[in-house]
């Protein structure tokens, strides 16, 4: 007599053929002598028809995993994200929270709080996050030129330094 190992079945998805009905037999492994009909289970009746209003094929197919949701790869939703900011010419910080730095940082050089217009406001807005828009992309030449994807400190720093005039 001889002794074979029993191989354990694949983790994970299963074919169906490995699908099982609430029964707890196979159904596209079991056998069936051509006159026999098809089990109840089956979506389509044999004139083609559908069985049933729902039109649930996935149902029938896999009663035993659940449908799982629909999830990107990494970096194309950052890509997205990306284009669809380049192509806006909306601020990016918000506006009060931004007045609200703007008036503190003021209170530190003026004893007597400074007035501002929504023009100057804007203005200062507009060119700070110019800046910002620079330095990232300075920074993140720093890190593509060292052969580098993740921005680090070292590329803000050196990127300051090498800063320029545009």
């Amino acid at each position: 007599m001889v002794r074979r190992k029993t191989v354990a079945p694949p983790r994970g998805r299963r074919r169906s053929s490995e699908l099982r009905t609430a029964a707890g037999r196979a159904t596209a492994a079991s056998p069936r002598t051509p006159g026999t009909p098809a089990p109840p289970s089956s979506p389509h009746t044999p004139g083609g028809a559908k069985v049933g209003g729902t039109g649930a094929v996935d149902d029938a197919r896999q009663p035993t995993q659940r449908s799982r949701k629909h999830r990107y790869r990494p970096g194309t939703v950052a890509l997205r994200e990306i284009r669809m900011l380049q192509k806006s010419v909306n601020l990016l910080i918000p506006t009060m929270p931004f007045v609200r730095v703007v008036r503190e940082i003021a209170g530190y050089i003026s004893k007597e709080p400074l007035r501002f217009t929504a023009e100057a406001l804007l203005a200062i807005q507009e060119a700070a996050e110019a800046e910002l828009v620079h330095l990232f992309e300075d920074a993140q030449l720093c890190a593509i030129h060292a052969k580098r994807i993740t921005l680090m400190a070292k590329d803000w720093q050196l990127a300051r330094r090498l800063g320029g005039n545009r």
